[in-house]
């Protein structure tokens, strides 16, 4: 104040204590804050050199987050192709299995069939087998021919695959021929001594006249085929027949022959003049349509059934088994042998065997199975002794024998209620189960592989998808690095093979399943690749991060210990500074002694 007049040395002293808390403010906001830098007052170069540390520091953080969620969409890569890899060598296990009963190439059924023989795939190549009079064909797969007859020659063999071996692998066979007819004609003429087996053989045809799908003239045997015809229209003459036997032929039908016939007037087995046919194998026949017959006979024609026959008759007016009983017709034989079963399942009557005559034998031992799908009943009878109707006439109402029939004679046979089996398909019919498809396993393994690869994305990022991802190593990006994604789905590995017909298919997945494989190790290791660069900067920034860090700090941390001391030095001065003001007061307050 102006009106307070102070001497020298206690102006000296206040400004010294002024001058010591002034200080004494600044070490206490250093303790308080640890900085001895905290704003631009305090020293701006190093305030602001710490803060640009600081800036960096902070990027680099949010670029070392980036990092790690970029190395964990490259682990989740890595994981799904090594997850990937089992799964492949998994299919690759079960398609090594399959080698071992696929379908053999080409190659070897020529060999199987010699020089003489021939191994076909298209129309043309089986038609100039046969002109050539090749020994035995080998049809390798389906064949269709329109409007083209296969007429063989003399001791010919034409066979399926499963001639050589049991090959397939379900029911329907792998070797197989399709007749397409807009005209009248036969699909296939069996010559002397020629053979037919393990084919699928089918018939279409539009035509108003007379198919048949294989026509016998002299001795011929049929084993192991699949026969299905379908013909379009309704005449007054035979529509169409599956197996047909000229005069005096002979057939013998062994192994599992299925045949299915849809059309007006279709038959199974026709014969006429003084034919014959042992039917020895496990055979169905299957009619769809009125008017169809499963067996029909002419003049003079006999069957003999020594294996286990079924038939279906799905028409209202279908038959069973029937002979012609025109004017100088008649005189055929069916002969039922003591081994043989035969099961019919009708619409119309429980069993249709007859017409003017006919000499029925049905040996002791013989089993027959009838069934009426309109009523419900079934009865089964086992001949209990020798059952002989010789050269019956309509006066003996022998006509239709049916199930009344068989009652009339108990002394020949034993009848009872039975639970007949159900009949569904023609396939039923023969109960031979097929093989598994291996290559659906092996489907199944590589739909889970797609499956596997399309889960593999990590925050909606999927490298195994083709998606890449990019990874910044610095604050202004012009140090980074893009993860290249790639396809890993089975499409893109060149796994295009999923149904194994033949060795050289099961071969070829093989290939591709080695190549698929080596492309996931590949992917693997560039995937590794990309990993340790990305950890190797990851690291490189943390390190980075914590030398800004000390940077900064280097310039704006104060030293606890000095500021502590400091600030004691500085107590010690201001209580000096207090007691030298005290005593030049003294000289002062000497005066008031006066009064």
């Amino acid at each position: 104040m102006s009106g307070i007049s102070l001497t020298a040395s206690m102006r000296s002293n206040l400004l010294s204590l002024q001058n010591i808390a002034r200080q004494q403010d600044i070490v206490q906001n250093r303790l308080a804050t640890g900085l001895k830098v905290s704003s631009a007052i305090d020293n701006p170069s190093s305030y602001y050199t710490a803060s640009s540390l600081n800036n960096r520091a902070a990027d680099l953080t949010a670029l070392l987050d980036a990092m790690s969620q970029g190395i964990q969409t490259i682990k989740a890569a890595s994981e799904a192709i090594a997850s990937g890899t089992k799964f492949l060598e998994q299919a690759k296990a079960v398609a090594n299995q399959a080698l071992e009963t696929a379908i053999p190439a080409k190659e070897w059924f020529a060999e199987q069939a010699g020089e003489n023989g021939a191994v076909v795939e298209t129309a043309q190549e089986l038609l100039d087998a046969v002109n050539a009079g090749k020994e035995t064909i080998v049809v390798y797969g389906k064949i269709e021919l329109t409007d083209q007859t296969v007429t063989l020659k003399q001791g010919q063999k034409l066979v399926g695959i499963d001639y050589y071996g049991s090959f397939n692998q379900g029911d329907v066979k792998f070797s197989g021929l399709k007749f397409n007819f807009e005209q009248s004609r036969n699909a296939m003429t069996l010559a002397d001594n020629t053979f037919v087996s393990d084919l699928n053989i089918e018939l279409q045809s539009t035509t108003r006249g007379q198919a048949v799908c294989l026509i016998g003239n002299k001795q011929a045997e049929i084993r192991n085929l699949n026969i299905s015809i379908q013909t379009q229209y309704a005449t007054t003459q035979l529509s169409s027949s599956a197996v047909y036997l000229s005069n005096s032929a002979h057939l013998e039908v062994n192994g599992n022959v299925n045949i299915e016939t849809s059309g007006y007037l279709s038959l199974g087995f026709a014969s006429t003049v003084d034919s014959s046919a042992n039917l020895n194998g496990n055979i169905s026949i299957r009619t769809h349509d009125n008017y169809a017959y499963a067996i029909y006979g002419n003049k003079r024609s006999t069957y003999n059934i020594k294996g286990e026959l079924s038939i279906i008759t799905e028409g209202t007016a279908g038959y069973g088994i029937i002979t012609d009983a025109g004017e100088n017709l008649g005189g055929n034989t069916v002969h039922i042998y003591e081994t043989a079963q035969l099961y019919i399942q009708s619409k119309s009557s429980a069993f249709r065997l007859g017409m003017t005559n006919l000499s029925l034998l049905i040996e002791r031992g013989a089993s027959l199975a009838l069934s009426n799908t309109n009523n419900g009943q079934s009865y089964h009878f086992t001949a209990t002794q020798d059952f002989t109707e010789a050269q019956c006439t309509a006066s003996n109402n022998i006509v239709n024998l049916n199930l009344q029939s068989f009652l009339a004679y108990p002394d020949y046979f034993i009848s009872h209620q039975s639970s007949l089996r159900s009949i569904t398909t023609a396939a039923d019919l023969v109960a031979a189960a097929g093989q598994v498809d291996v290559s659906t396993g092996y489907n199944l393994i590589i739909e889970q592989y797609n499956t596997l690869m399309g889960d593999a994305a990590y925050k909606g990022t999927n490298l195994l998808d083709g998606q890449n991802l990019k990874i910044n190593f610095n604050e202004d990006r012009s140090s980074k690095i893009e993860v290249a994604g790639v396809k890993a789905d089975s499409e893109s590995l060149g796994l295009k093979t999923k149904e194994w017909k033949t060795a050289e298919d099961v071969g070829q997945t093989i290939s591709e399943l080695e190549a698929a494989i080596n492309s996931l190790r590949s992917f693997a290791s560039a995937f590794g690749n990309y990993y340790s660069i990305v950890t190797t900067r990851q690291d490189f920034t943390e390190n980075l991060i914590n030398v800004l860090e000390e940077g900064a700090d280097k310039l704006t941390l104060a030293d606890m210990n000095q500021e502590s001391a400091n600030m004691l030095a500085l107590q010690t001065s201001q209580q000096l500074a207090v007691n030298s003001l005290s005593l030049a007061s003294q000289a002062s307050q000497a005066v008031l002694r006066l009064f």
